[in-house]
């Protein structure tokens, strides 16, 4: 009985943490940026999601790569926050306010998407894309 008790209490924490580990998923993704100033905005947007985790965006690569909680976030939210803040990426295309309101460092030369955006898009708005 006590060695199947024991058994029990060794393989509970092994069991949680296989749990959690589960639910943490890590993607990388292509983000406009130029700056450690691009840097700090795009990691401090994937981050604004609490279910975030780790979140690094490589200045020569122009590659953010996030660990989050797949149960309560997905990619599609996080990149949208980046692009609110200004950095066009892979899924969405940054506001022309927001990307023109950033420093002149920051104003990276931005990817031809019109192909994959919507007819309907609003430049004024985040749009997604195709």
């Amino acid at each position: 009985m006590y060695s199947i008790i024991k058994s029990g209490i060794l393989f509970l924490p092994t069991f949680l943490f296989s749990i959690v580990a589960a639910q943490t998923k890590t993607f990388t993704a292509r983000v406009e940026g130029n700056c450690k100033m691009c840097k700090q905005r795009i990691e401090t947007a994937a981050k604004a999601d609490k279910n975030v985790s780790t979140a690094d965006w490589s200045i020569s690569k122009k590659t953010l790569t996030v660990s989050y909680d797949a149960s309560k976030t997905d990619k599609k939210t996080i990149l949208k926050s980046v692009a609110d803040a200004g950095h066009d990426n892979e899924m969405f295309r940054a506001s022309d306010t927001t990307y023109n309101g950033l420093e002149s460092c920051c104003q990276y030369d931005r990817p031809d998407n019109s192909q994959k955006m919507a007819q309907s898009c609003d430049p004024t708005q985040v749009c997604e894309l195709k």
